[in-house]
């Protein structure tokens, strides 16, 4: 048997050398894609949550100090309206919270939270009629809270004739 001129122990291999050469290549071309695709969005998850850990650290410390801080001292920073049992759209919604708020956020906003007269603020938006969107509504305040420095007001509105 004569073997094909050339160097010696390399004719059939040839082609599966190849194979395993154009693998590899792919192989590495792959990871180098992912690693470009996958990188990146690893860096924005990884900048995200150093983010919200320096976030929560801050909301801890603040709810420490809140902790320490005698009830005496705190003052209501903000008023939340709520609406209860409320049959209408968003935008009314929107609107007759931001009445009731504006109509009370003076009366609570910078007190100390222990000089809040519960019932004065109730009776300011108790048996109210506010025109929203064209109809008139009544307004009859339910109850009302302090959780640290918000105070929550339960309201009920009802719909009367259009305006």
């Amino acid at each position: 048997m004569s073997r094909s001129p050339g160097k010696p122990g390399r004719g059939p291999r040839r082609p599966q050398a190849r194979l395993v050469a154009a693998l590899c290549a792919g192989v590495l071309a792959g990871a180098l894609g992912a690693t470009l695709v996958y990188g990146a969005r690893l860096e924005a998850l990884s900048i995200d949550n150093t983010r919200l850990a320096d976030q929560l650290a801050d909301l801890e410390d603040k709810y420490e100090r809140l902790l320490q801080q005698p009830a005496s001292r705190l003052q209501a920073k903000d008023v939340v309206v709520q609406l209860v049992g409320f049959r209408g759209d968003e935008r009314t919604a929107l609107e007759l919270r931001r009445f009731v708020r504006d109509l009370v956020k003076d009366h609570v906003i910078g007190r100390p939270v222990q000089e809040i007269d519960h019932l004065l603020i109730q009776q300011v938006v108790h048996g109210r009629r506010v025109g929203v969107e064209g109809r008139d509504w009544h307004l009859r305040a339910v109850m009302s809270s302090i959780t640290w420095e918000t105070y929550f007001l339960y309201v009920e509105a009802t719909a009367g004739s259009p305006a």
